[in-house]
C-alpha cells in the first residue's frame, strides 16, 4: 500500500487547529512528547477530526453527496466535471484524484486516529472518554472505506474482499492486504462495540462522536449485515433513552441552517476558517455555485406530490444570478447561520435520529411483522405530514421511498438499494446500475495497486 497512507501528516494532528500557527510543528515531535496532558490529548482527537472537513473526498465535500449522484434521484446541471459529476458519469477510475482522495483521506484519519489511540490507553489520568469517542470514529472511517469501495454485505455480490484495516499504528513499511468483507464488517462492529460498551460519553457533545452516535452508526452496520434484530435492539434502545428528539413540521426547513439540533446525533463541525469552500456540499447543491446536484423530474414530482408533507419544501428552484443553471436544489445545505461564505459552511450530519426510525422499520420488517414496521414510520410521518393517519402496515418499497424524501442528499441513496439486491434506475449511464454491476463501487487506486507489489488487489472489472 501507498506509504503515506500509513505515515503519521499533519500540522493539526497534535495541535489545535485554530492554533497550529503558533505552536511547534506536530511533525517535529513524538506522539508521546506531544500529549501530556487531557489538554494535549483533546487537541489531538480534534485533529483527527479537522482531516474530516477540507479535501477532496471528505465529509466536507463530495462524501455526503456520493451515495445520491450514484443513484437515479439527482443530476447534475452545471457540468463543470467536478466530484458530483464524475460520480454521476461513473468516471472515477484508478487513476482519477478523486477516487485518490476517497481512499486517502479516511486512511490518513486512521493513522493519526491510532497513534492518539495508542498514547491514550497509557495515560495515567482518567481518558476513557476520548478512547471511547476514538473506537467509534474508527468505526465509522472503516465503514465509509467500505461504502466506497468494497461491496455492500447484503447486496449478493460475487466480490468477496473488503478493505485494508487499519487498526493500529503501522511502521512505514507496512504494506496491507485487504482483509474479507466479512472480516471488515466485523472490525467496524467490534470497534463500535467497544465504544459502547465503555458506557461514556452519553451526554450530547456537539461535533463530536458519543454513545448514542456509536450505537446508531452499529444499528447501521447491522442493518448492512443484515442482522436485524440486533439493529432493531440498537434502534430501541436509542429511541427509548437517548436526548435526541425528532424534528417537528414547525421547525423541520429551519433546522438546516443551525449546529446541534435535536435530531443530530453526530455532526462533522465547519467554520469559516475550515471547509470545503467551492467543493462543499452547498456549493454543489446551489445553481449559485457549481450547480452539480439538482433533483431530477421525477423525484421533484415524488417529493412535491404531497403538498401536506413538509419534505416536500426541500427542494427549491433556483437559477444563478445570470439566469443560468435553471433547477431544483436541495435545500439541506443553505449555510449555517452567520456564516461569511454560507455555501462553503454547512456541517454534515453524518447520523440522525430519523434513520433511526427508518433503520428500526426496516429492521422490524425483515425480523418481526409488517405492523411493527409500521410503527416506527408512523412516529416519523407524524413529525413530517399534517393531517397524517396512521397506516397498519408498510412494505419494503414504503420504506425505501420514505428513506428518499428524509434522508435525500445526505450520502445514502443508491446504497439503500443495492444493499436491498435491487437496480438503480440511472439518469447518465444506460438504463440502470444492476446490483450485481461493478459500478456499484470505486476502483482501489492505481498508485496503492502498484506500490504495493501485488499484495493489493484491485476490485473486478477494474
Amino acid at each position: 500500500m501507498k506509504k503515506i497512507v500509513f505515515f503519521l501528516v499533519g500540522i493539526c494532528l497534535f495541535t489545535s487547529c485554530s492554533e497550529f500557527l503558533t505552536q511547534e510543528p506536530s511533525t517535529s515531535l513524538t506522539t508521546e512528547t506531544a500529549i501530556k496532558t487531557t489538554d494535549d490529548l483533546a487537541n489531538a482527537v480534534n485533529g483527527v477530526y479537522y482531516t474530516l472537513t477540507e479535501d477532496e473526498g471528505s465529509y466536507g465535500t463530495e462524501l455526503v453527496l456520493y451515495g445520491d449522484m450514484m443513484g437515479g434521484d439527482f443530476d447534475f446541471i452545471g457540468n463543470n466535471n467536478h466530484g458530483p459529476t464524475q460520480i454521476a458519469m461513473r468516471q472515477l477510475i484508478a487513476k482519477e484524484t478523486l477516487t485518490m482522495s476517497f481512499y486517502t483521506v479516511p486512511y490518513y484519519a486512521l493513522a493519526r486516529l491510532n497513534h492518539v489511540l495508542s498514547v491514550a490507553g497509557s495515560m495515567d489520568e482518567d481518558v476513557d472518554s476520548y478512547i471511547a469517542e476514538l473506537y467509534a470514529l474508527r468505526g465509522l472511517l472503516h465503514f465509509d472505506i467500505s461504502k466506497v469501495f468494497a461491496p455492500l454485505p447484503t447486496s449478493g455480490s460475487t466480490n468477496t474482499m473488503g478493505i485494508v484495516l487499519s487498526d493500529q499504528v503501522f511502521d512505514i513499511s507496512y504494506i496491507g492486504a485487504r482483509a474479507s468483507l466479512d472480516d471488515t464488517y466485523e472490525q467496524i462492529v467490534s470497534d463500535l462495540t467497544t465504544a459502547i460498551d465503555m458506557g461514556v460519553n452519553k451526554e450530547t457533545n456537539y461535533g463530536h462522536m458519543n454513545y448514542w452516535a456509536a450505537l446508531g452508526l452499529r444499528a447501521r452496520a447491522y442493518l448492512y449485515m443484515g442482522k436485524y434484530e440486533k439493529a432493531l435492539a440498537d434502534c430501541d434502545s436509542i429511541i427509548a433513552e437517548s436526548p435526541y428528539t425528532l424534528y417537528t413540521i414547525a421547525n423541520y426547513t429551519s433546522v438546516w441552517s443551525t449546529t446541534a439540533s435535536s435530531e443530530s446525533m453526530f455532526e462533522i463541525i465547519m467554520t469559516d476558517n475550515y471547509n470545503g469552500q467551492r467543493y462543499s456540499p452547498g456549493y454543489y447543491c446551489s445553481a449559485s455555485g457549481y450547480a452539480e446536484c439538482a433533483a431530477t423530474d421525477a423525484f421533484r414530482a415524488f417529493l412535491q406530490s404531497d403538498s401536506n408533507d413538509v419534505r416536500s419544501q426541500m427542494v427549491a428552484y433556483e437559477e444563478d444570478a445570470d439566469g443560468n443553471y435553471g433547477g431544483y436544489y436541495p435545500q439541506k445545505y443553505p449555510g449555517q447561520a452567520g456564516a461569511s461564505i454560507p455555501l462553503y459552511v454547512n456541517n454534515a450530519k453524518v447520523i440522525r435520529l430519523s434513520e433511526i426510525y427508518l433503520i428500526a422499520a426496516e429492521a422490524a420488517l425483515k425480523s418481526k411483522t409488517a405492523a411493527d414496521a409500521a410503527g416506527y414510520i408512523n412516529t416519523l410521518r407524524k413529525n413530517r405530514i399534517t393531517g397524517y393517519t396512521d397506516v397498519a402496515t408498510v412494505t419494503l418499497t414504503d420504506i425505501l421511498n420514505e428513506r428518499r424524501k428524509e434522508l435525500f442528499a445526505e450520502g445514502h441513496g443508491a446504497l439503500d438499494f443495492w444493499r436491498n439486491k435491487l437496480d438503480v434506475q440511472t439518469v447518465r449511464v444506460g438504463t440502470v446500475t444492476a446490483v450485481d454491476s461493478t459500478k456499484t463501487i470505486l476502483p482501489i487506486p492505481q498508485d496503492e495497486i502498484d506500490l504495493s507489489g501485488g499484495i493489493l488487489v484491485q476490485n473486478p472489472g477494474f
